[in-house]
């Protein structure tokens, strides 16, 4: 490695060091608790021990990142600065490729605004605050386009394995990545075959996991009764055509749709034509990523929360960083222009629906504040001796301290039953919750204390009549 990548590699280690030190004792949360430390500590229970997970915390992905984190509280301790800092290589990689990438795109001096790019969009933001499998995914996309552009061989191959790995839906990137590099040299065979080659070994490893899986299991991607089942029953035509505005919503959801009113800008300014042809390689990893990941989320009820297309946002933003690349201003402008869109990007973080609109709260840095009044509240009913088996709550606040925090703690809130419940704990970032148990809340119980913080809140009742 010359001198120049290696300073590269060594900015983006401590660029991804600064973040995790600023979230390295932030707790589990949203599926994270069930992807990285539900998972992380059956295995770490297990003594590393390889096993199927128990029923109730499987969602059928290959379990890498959990696996990974029980490795990693094994050498260094079970704790939250573990876990966080387990998966600042895969950050670091994250920056190190983009701008990589991107100085493939636009030459060595500009590299770094794709990166800044893809860093604050919201989702990909929120989700490097967590320990989160799908920034592994990310690190696999960024690495195989690389590999891809570079004729890389080794780097491909590695990444279509990591992304095989790491989910199912890194395994629907591979079918995207493998379809973009067979459009790229249509009818072209003998070339098909010497860029594909490398995408065996991940392919190979992601089918003997599901055949592992459904030997060790009985079934491969969910199975009928699981937590998970509602999410995979099949919309009706009606139901099509909700999830395909729900979907425009999540790509234009946070800020994006300035970005996307930017890309409608490059093509009419540059014809279409013309940005086609300028653009047809970007065009067609987009297009690829947005046709494979998009199926699932439109033929099933809830498979579409914003984290599902981080790939396919990746995509958007090179595109839009190759198209305004080419525009025939000054360096100077296009970066001011970059940087300020990477700005108004940020700002999506703030985006925070009125009660009664469901936030996928994981995908933006919106749910900061959500973890200090979380821990306000335990410390509030602990001072007035209110057991937390007595409070109903919902997800993601029905887990124990342990799976949370890492702190021993086995209790857990209870689950929301008016008819049970002596107290309810209720909160903007309770998505569970609807308008007509608001309505109950607040003519049938008692407010008892409320907590806020920067567009979060969370609202205690009691029970007028005691609860059973």
């Amino acid at each position: 490695m010359n001198a120049p990548r290696l300073l590269l590699l060594l900015i983006s280690a401590l660029l991804a060091a600064g973040w995790t030190l600023l979230v390295q004792n932030d707790p589990f949360f949203w599926d994270t608790v069930q992807l990285a430390s539900k998972h992380a500590h059956f295995f770490y229970n297990h003594h590393l021990q390889w096993a199927a997970l128990p029923s109730g915390i499987d969602s059928g992905h290959p379990p890498l990142l959990g696996y990974y984190v029980a490795v990693c509280w094994t050498l260094l301790g079970k704790s939250l600065v573990v876990s966080h800092w387990a998966l600042w290589p895969f950050v670091t990689g994250i920056i190190y490729f983009a701008t990589r990438l991107g100085q493939v795109i636009a030459g060595p001096q500009y590299g770094w605004l794709l990166a800044l790019l893809l860093f604050t969009d919201p989702v990909m933001a929120g989700q490097s605050a967590l320990v989160s499998p799908d920034i592994l995914v990310v690190l696999g996309l960024l690495g195989a386009v690389f590999g891809v552009q570079t004729s890389r061989k080794w780097l491909l191959m590695v990444s279509i394995l990591l992304l095989c790995a790491a989910s199912m839906r890194g395994m629907m990137v591979t079918a995207a990545l493998a379809l973009w590099v067979v459009l790229l040299s249509p009818f072209q065979w003998k070339k098909w075959l010497s860029e594909l080659w490398p995408f065996l070994p991940g392919i190979l490893l992601g089918l003997c996991f599901l055949a592992w899986h459904y030997v060790a299991t009985g079934w491969v991607g969910h199975f009928e009764g699981s937590t998970w089942s509602a999410a995979f029953e099949r919309a009706d035509a009606r139901g099509m055509m909700r999830n395909m505005a729900i979907l425009g919503w999540r790509w234009a959801d946070m800020n994006r749709f300035i970005e996307w009113a930017l890309l409608g800008w490059l093509i009419y300014s540059s014809g279409w034509r013309t940005f086609i042809r300028e653009q047809k390689t970007w065009i067609l990893l987009l297009l690829c990523l947005m046709v494979l990941l998009s199926p699932s989320a439109i033929l099933y009820k809830n498979l579409s929360a914003h984290r599902y297309f981080l790939p396919v946002f990746a995509g958007l933003h090179v595109l839009v960083f190759a198209g305004w690349m080419k525009v025939g201003f000054s360096l100077r402008t296009k970066t001011m222009v970059l940087a300020g869109l990477a700005v108004l990007l940020s700002l999506g973080n703030l985006w925070i629906y009125p009660r009664g609109v469901s936030m996928d709260w994981d995908s933006t840095l919106a749910h900061w504040p959500y973890h200090k009044l979380r821990a306000d509240v335990v410390n509030y009913l602990q001072d007035n001796h209110i057991p937390l088996e007595e409070v109903g709550s919902t997800f993601p606040n029905v887990n124990t301290g342990e799976d949370l925090l890492l702190n021993g703690d086995e209790r857990s809130f209870a689950d929301l039953d008016f008819d049970h419940n002596k107290w309810v704990l209720a909160s903007n970032v309770f998505n569970d919750l609807d308008e007509p148990e608001y309505q109950v809340l607040s003519t049938k119980w008692t407010l008892e204390k409320r907590w806020t913080g920067r567009g979060v809140w969370i609202e205690l009742y009691r029970n007028r009549e005691g609860g059973l």
